[in-house]
């Protein structure tokens, strides 16, 4: 095999020779001077002379003569022998050899053939990477290199938010509340920033100094701030449905979105009760879950106590505590009628209390007078408030009156006509001590009136049939509903037969007829009719109607076209037709 793979190689060694020889004289033809023999033209020493000539002085330094193909068969094996040092891998380099016969060909051709094009190349030139490119593409990489992260590169900064910024202390105090404190005192509406003065289910009031006027006096006011961390108060969401306020639901997932919309409510809800004259703490600004307002207390900053805690001294007890009941009472009509709103949670713990003077506080959960459950939550606060002063001793009023004192649209909602329609409500009601039972018989009214179904609209109610029977008899007063109707639809028998007298003696009246009841002669345009159906027809018209039908049906008889004469008719049309 290496032997005539070496013989290959001679040949086409030889063979490149003789063609690059023929080229330089112009002809084909074998030359004179052929004296080389094969074995002389494929010595080492005779072979590189011949492939390293250069193509112009071919013609004088070119001595090998080529062979005749029989005699280059011939070849012993002294003859390879001596060719092992062409061979050689060390010696022989085809890249870096210069008298490559190709390379020597081309040179030739365009010698000979007068400047004859070259073989294409393949040169691949780099269509990327290359200068432009490369601006280019800095270019557009430099319009997002604000994008890039270099949170790897910071070993200082790390990557997570810490557990540690949303700890809290005393359940309200994280690094997003200590810095809204901040801002309040950068502004000016705080100075310093006090102790704890109540902890509540939803939220702590802590104490704080402003100084308006560095030469002034002091300033006492109260931070509120709400629980964002653990709501204790699970019990928002009869609060919030229904609310305008909370259209899309509450935020369950997002405590504090939830809780930031809860102060909103709560400072909305204070300056509309600070505005109507009920005493109350001034809201003054609201940052997200922190309520700066007015500090119900005395000047060295102590808050004023719970009505739970008044020291109220024993020689007239009595009297204040019922003066304070009736001040009560006031006080939720006027939020019920004026500010339209129902606290939805008042007890003896939301208010404050001094020298003889009420204070409403916590109106984060009041509603307005159109929830649907506003009517339930007044009811909740009637029994509340009526169960505590009922405990110091005060002879209170049933619940169902002081529900109708508050709902009522007509009446005074400005003291002291407050004050005086109370105590008028006190005489129209039995006395307890002379009535044996009338005790016991309030107790049971109270009871029915708190489990009682109270409806908002008319179509809430039960059995509006059975009510309307009720106004019919004059008994509309007895409606646990009936101050959100309209007047005339609970007026009384005898305040009707009264306007009806009144009607009759004044023409303006009649004329006019604003709350007049409707007179006994016009009853008959409200008297029902014959009642649709066969079965309330009289015999007798029954064989007067079907004479009559008869009769029309013969009159239509006569008119009638014969049979036989239509099926001609149709016959004919229909081969028309075809």
């Amino acid at each position: 095999m290496l032997q005539n793979y070496r013989r290959s190689i001679i040949d086409n060694f030889s063979l490149a020779a003789t063609l690059s020889r023929h080229l330089s004289n112009g002809s084909m033809t074998e030359p004179e001077n052929t004296s080389a023999t094969p074995e002389e033209a494929a010595t080492p020493e005779s072979k590189p002379s011949h492939v390293a000539t250069d193509s112009r002085e071919a013609p004088e330094k070119t001595t090998a003569q080529p062979s005749q193909p029989a005699e280059s068969a011939d070849y012993d094996d002294e003859d390879d022998d001596s060719l092992d040092d062409v061979f050689d891998d060390d010696e022989f380099d085809y890249d870096d050899d210069p008298s490559d016969p190709s390379r020597n060909y081309n040179s030739q051709r365009q010698t000979q053939d007068g400047g004859a094009a070259l073989p294409k190349s393949n040169q691949q030139k780099p269509s990327a990477n290359t200068m432009a490119n490369v601006d280019d593409q800095m270019s557009t990489l430099s319009k997002h290199a604000a994008k890039i992260r270099l949170d790897d590169v910071k070993g200082e900064q790390s990557k997570d938010k810490d557990k540690a910024d949303r700890a809290t202390s005393e359940q309200v105090l994280d690094q997003r509340t200590r810095m809204i404190l901040l801002q309040m005192i950068n502004r000016g509406f705080v100075s310093e920033v006090h102790g704890a003065i109540s902890t509540g289910k939803e939220a702590n009031v802590y104490g704080a100094v402003a100084y308006p006027d560095l030469d002034g006096p002091p300033i006492q006011r109260a931070i509120k701030v709400y629980k964002t961390a653990i709501l204790s108060f699970k019990d928002r969401e009869r609060y919030i449905t229904g609310e305008h306020r909370f259209k899309s639901g509450a935020e369950k997932g997002n405590s504090r979105k939830m809780v930031k919309l809860w102060a909103e409510k709560e400072f909305r809800n204070l300056r509309r009760i600070h505005s109507a004259g009920i005493k109350c703490p001034e809201p003054i600004q609201l940052k997200l879950h922190v309520l700066v307002m007015e500090l119900l207390g005395d000047r060295r900053g102590y808050a004023y106590p719970r009505l739970r805690d008044a020291a109220i001294s024993s020689e007239d007890s009595e009297e204040v505590w019922r003066s304070l009941y009736i001040q009560l009472l006031g006080i939720m009509r006027r939020m019920y009628q004026v500010c339209r709103l129902v606290h939805a949670d008042l007890s003896e713990y939301n208010i404050l209390y001094n020298d003889r003077q009420l204070y409403i506080i916590d109106v984060s959960q009041s509603v307005e007078h159109d929830h649907p459950r506003s009517l339930e939550f007044l009811r909740m606060d009637i029994k509340n408030t009526g169960d505590f002063f009922r405990r110091e001793g005060v002879d209170i009023l049933s619940d169902r009156v002081v529900f109708d004192f508050i709902t009522a649209s007509e009446g005074a909602v400005e003291e002291p006509a407050l004050s005086e329609a109370v105590e008028k409500l006190y005489e129209t009601r039995p006395d307890m001590e002379s009535h044996e039972g009338a005790l016991a018989e309030q107790e049971v009214d109270n009871e029915v009136f708190r489990n009682q179904y109270i409806p908002q609209t008319l179509e809430q109610v039960y059995d509006i049939e059975k009510d309307a029977r009720k106004i019919d008899a004059g008994e509309g007063d007895k409606l646990v509903y009936r101050n959100l109707l309209a007047d005339q639809a609970v007026t009384s028998k005898q305040a009707e037969n009264a306007q009806d007298e009144d009607a009759e003696t004044s023409d303006s009246d009649e004329e006019s007829g604003d709350g007049a009841a409707v007179d006994s002669g016009d009853e008959s345009r409200f008297e029902k009719g014959r009642p649709r159906g066969k079965r309330f027809v009289d015999k007798d018209e029954k064989k007067e109607h079907k004479a009559a039908i008869k009769k029309e049906k013969q009159e239509k008889r006569k008119e009638k076209m014969p049979k036989q004469l239509k099926k001609k008719l149709v016959s004919s049309t229909s081969r028309k037709k075809h």
